[in-house]
C-alpha cells in the first residue's frame, strides 16, 4: 500500500501492517528522491498488503515529522539531514511507537551500489517486507556499517549505509512474523 500524506498523523492505523517505509527527503529535489518518486506506485504495489510506503506532500515538513517521531531529540545536531534522501523502515505505526521499535535508515546514495541496481534494491525490499526473503536485512549485516545501539536509539553519522538498530533483532522479528503468517 502507498500513501501520500499531508501529515504523518494522517497515516491510518491498521493492525495487519508489519512494516512502514517512510520516504524522507528534506527540502530539495534530488535525483535519488526522484527515483523513489517515479517508482512510488510500483513500490506500493510490490510490497503487498501488509506493508505501507508513505511520503509527504510537503517533503520537508514530512521529513521533520518522521525524524521527530522516530528519532526524537537525538537529531538536534541535524545529522539526519546529511544522509537524505533516505528510507526509514520500521515495524511500528507512529501512534504505536515503543522504545524497542525497530528503525532502519537506508540512505539512497548507497542503496544502488550495495544492491547492484535500483531494480534489485526495490525487489529485495519488497521480498523482505512480504516475508519471502531476508536478503535485504542481511546485506546490512554484511556491510559492517551498522550501528548497534544498546539503548535502541538511532545514532546517526554521515556516510553509513543502513544506519539502524540490531539487525539480528530485525531478522528475529522478521522470522517470527513469517512463522505467524504461515
Amino acid at each position: 500500500m502507498g500513501y501520500v500524506l499531508n501529515q504523518l498523523s494522517n497515516l491510518p492505523v491498521d493492525d495487519n501492517i508489519n512494516f512502514y517505509i517512510f520516504v524522507v527527503n528534506g527540502q530539495y529535489r534530488d535525483p535519488l528522491y526522484d527515483v523513489i518518486q517515479s517508482n512510488f506506485v510500483q513500490i506500493a504495489r510490490e510490497i503487498g498488503d501488509n506493508a505501507v510506503v508513505a511520503m509527504g506532500t510537503d517533503s520537508k515538513a514530512f521529513t521533520t515529522s518522521v525524524a521527530r517521531k522516530y528519532l526524537g531529540d537525538g537529531n538536534s545536531d541535524g545529522s539526519f539531514t546529511k544522509i537524505l534522501p533516505a528510507l526509514l523502515i520500521t515495524n511500528d505505526h507512529p501512534d504505536d511507537l515503543k522504545v524497542d521499535s525497530l528503525r532502519l535508515i537506508v540512505p539512497l546514495k548507497h542503496a544502488e551500489s550495495h544492491f547492484g541496481n535500483w531494480h534489485q534494491f526495490f525487489e529485495s525490499l519488497a521480498q523482505f517486507v512480504r516475508g519471502e526473503n531476508d536478503d535485504f536485512a542481511r546485506r546490512f549485516q554484511d556491510t559492517g556499517d551498522l550501528l548497534d545501539a544498546s539503548n535502541k536509539v538511532v545514532m546517526l553519522q554521515p556516510n553509513f549505509f543502513g544506519l539502524g538498530l540490531n539487525i539480528n533483532e530485525l531478522l528475529d522479528r522478521w522470522r517470527a512474523r513469517k512463522s505467524d503468517t504461515a
